[in-house]
């Protein structure tokens, strides 16, 4: 298997609390070498490190990079060269991508039939899925990033959320 992004984020993780593969085993029940076997991405990084990092030491990164790893989708901590994850700027970004996101549904039409769509109609749909889109993965970093400058829970936000859909009966209990 080849080594992927969430494999670096559990290495990255780990050395940010300052463990050592043999205490991060002993926090999660492992062995060391299944530690350094995810962390080396011989295996994919199993749901009780994301989970560990994302409750413990309120670091959602490898939860997401392992998801969007099993997924092949979904988003993931931005990283490139010419990303600035300071809370500001990340919150301007946030609001940018949102008012493009709402621009780009305010301007199609989803009351026709999906048969009767013409062809321009659903290329308008198509970039209003991807600013969505867009919108989804800057409010991703935005919760992340708040999260963890302020020393809100991710995991208990998470909760929270849950308990309030399941509350107003949007999702089964």
């Amino acid at each position: 298997m080849k080594r992927g992004r969430a494999a670096d984020a559990v290495k990255a993780a780990r050395q940010a609390t300052g463990m050592t593969q043999q205490q991060l085993s002993f926090e999660i029940y492992e062995s060391r070498e299944a530690v350094s076997q995810q962390e080396n991405g011989r295996y994919r990084v199993q749901p009780n490190i994301s989970k560990y990092f994302a409750e413990k030491h309120n670091n959602p990164w490898v939860a997401l990079e392992a998801a969007a790893e099993y997924t092949g989708w979904g988003p993931v901590k931005l990283d490139g060269e010419v990303v600035d994850l300071h809370r500001a700027s990340v919150a301007m970004k946030t609001k940018e991508e949102l008012t493009e996101a709402l621009q780009a549904i305010e301007n199609v039409c989803v009351a026709n039939h999906p048969r009767a769509i013409r062809e321009y109609d659903k290329q308008h749909l198509e970039e209003a899925i991807l600013q969505a889109i867009d919108a989804i993965v800057a409010l991703t970093q935005y919760v992340a990033v708040i999260c963890m400058d302020y020393g809100f829970s991710w995991f208990k936000m998470w909760q929270r959320h849950r308990t309030k859909l399941q509350a107003k009966g949007f999702i089964k209990r």
